[in-house]
């Protein structure tokens, strides 16, 4: 998109000249306005990080998902100077875009599917304690035989609307006479967020598990989980 608005800005007013819009793979958006001001006005019209667009930009259409990420400076002729800004965020007024799902080739990662680990890239509104307490929101499931053993997040039904690879088998338990093992299938393994604007661009990762106990006389231990 482009537009050029006629005319030298006042005292204390900014000039929209150019919009030029962009979209990331994970659905992403970035904005960059180019305004026009008077170089005396630069330190009381220079927007400040976190900006809403709907609160700060001169343009017809006003963006309440869409904050202040940078801006820069150009000195021109004329005591005039050129602001760009940029924003971050979403053009839409709500829903998220559909979440970005990578295989990635990786040895030993496998136990009934191939050897490999899911990334999931996704854009979410949630805070960051949100998001580390949450993680994608799937299931919580005990990785251990028996207590005091911990849990982990297994792999949800579908992120942001994209469905999530399924388990290569449903998950299960083995018991012999001297061992009992657990199969979880996709559980978290780790995860990871950067702000941008009011949204997280969120990344999380998805590895086979498994755990198990072995008898040894009376005593028993736990062999974790595969990863």
């Amino acid at each position: 998109m482009s537009a050029v608005i006629v005319g030298s800005p006042s005292s204390g007013s900014k000039v929209l000249r150019r919009a030029d819009f962009a979209t990331q793979r994970n659905g992403l958006e970035t904005l960059n306005e180019i305004y026009v001001i008077r170089t005396e006005d630069r330190a009381s019209i220079q927007p400040s990080f976190g900006t809403l667009h709907k609160n700060y930009s001169t343009a017809t259409n006003k963006y309440a998902r869409m904050a202040v990420e940078n801006f820069s400076f150009r000195q021109t002729d004329g005591d005039l100077t050129e602001i760009n800004v940029t924003y971050i965020g979403l053009t839409s007024s709500s829903g998220l875009p559909p979440a970005l799902v990578r295989m990635i080739p990786t040895p030993d990662a496998g136990i009934y599917g191939p050897p490999m680990i899911i990334e999931v890239e996704f854009i979410t509104d949630k805070t960051e304690t949100q998001f580390l307490a949450d993680g994608c929101g799937g299931t919580s499931i005990r990785t251990g035989i028996m207590p005091p053993f911990g849990t982990a997040v297994g792999i949800p039904a579908e992120i942001n609307g994209t469905l999530m690879p399924k388990n290569p088998r449903e998950p299960f338990t083995q018991d012999t006479a001297s061992s009992s093992t657990k199969y979880h299938g996709y559980l978290q393994q780790s995860l990871d967020c950067e702000r941008r604007g009011i949204f997280l661009e969120a990344k999380i990762r998805f590895t086979e598990g498994q755990s198990g106990v072995s008898v040894i006389g009376q005593s028993k231990f736990d062999t974790g989980r595969k990863t």
